[in-house]
């Protein structure tokens, strides 16, 4: 058994999808690799510092609703050049203002995807 706890407080839909984000007068394109109602994980090389605020555009999964959220880089798994062990890297991103619209129908997509 891992001694490392497991901090979520909400499922995650385990899917991959292409975010739009920006941050002092930077724009990247990246992908997430999950969501949930709380929160993102953006998988890139080249992570942002942890407390980072960031503007977020994406596609909610299984619809066809564009979200555009405020976030914050609350942890990051740096991307660690010439090691052989470099799992996932990327940052998890908490959502600071998600409207009830869009997290409504981001948990009906996490529901529908956890019954199949």
């Amino acid at each position: 058994m891992s001694g490392r706890r497991d901090k979520r407080i909400s499922t995650r839909l385990p899917i991959k999808f292409q975010v739009d984000f920006h941050s002092d007068g930077h724009f990247l394109i990246e992908y997430a690799t999950n969501i949930s109602e709380h929160g993102i994980f953006i998988q890139t090389n080249q992570p942002l510092k942890k407390g980072t605020v960031l503007e977020l555009e994406f596609l909610i999964p299984d619809s066809n609703q564009k979200v555009k959220a405020i976030g914050k880089v609350v942890w990051v798994n740096p991307y660690r050049k010439n090691s052989e062990k470099n799992y996932n890297p990327g940052m998890g991103v908490q959502f600071e203002n998600l409207s009830d619209i869009d997290r409504e129908t981001l948990l009906t997509s996490i529901k529908k995807v956890a019954v199949l």
